[in-house]
């Protein structure tokens, strides 16, 4: 019976071991990084549409943030003939000088009109370019 049993016991010790090596040779876990990303930038841009709406729209790089009945829309800039044009597949947001509009997104580019004749305020941001 120790005979049988020997094999086991070396085969046991080899086993632990190796394991209690290659915990030994593991690099030590990193430490959490006390780097933080800065802050997305955004510029603000009020705007009053038809029946005196208010809006704001948001610009950072080519993102563009504005809520709309209780939606916050993040949209990025699509190619557009002329003006500034950002979409999230949803609804699209179309600029030109201080003007604009907020539209449903379609394939033909016929949606619904939500917000229309939309003039730029003043910037809230004095460093703010017009979107």
């Amino acid at each position: 019976m120790k005979a049988r049993l020997l094999p086991l016991i070396f085969a046991a010790f080899f086993l632990l071991t190796a394991l209690n090596a290659t915990a030994q040779n593991s690099p030590a876990p990193s430490k959490p990084s006390r780097h933080i990303r800065s802050a997305r930038e955004w510029k603000r841009f009020s705007y009053t549409c038809e029946g005196s709406t208010k809006l704001n729209v948001y610009l950072s790089n080519q993102t563009l943030k504005l809520r709309f009945k209780d939606t916050t829309h993040f949209m990025t800039q699509t190619e557009a003939a002329s003006g500034a044009r950002y979409s999230d597949g949803k609804v699209i947001w179309w600029s030109k000088g201080d003007t604009g509009f907020l539209q449903v997104d379609t394939p033909a580019g016929n949606g619904q009109m939500l917000l229309k004749d939309c003039q730029l305020d003043k910037p809230a941001n004095p460093a703010a370019t017009k979107p």
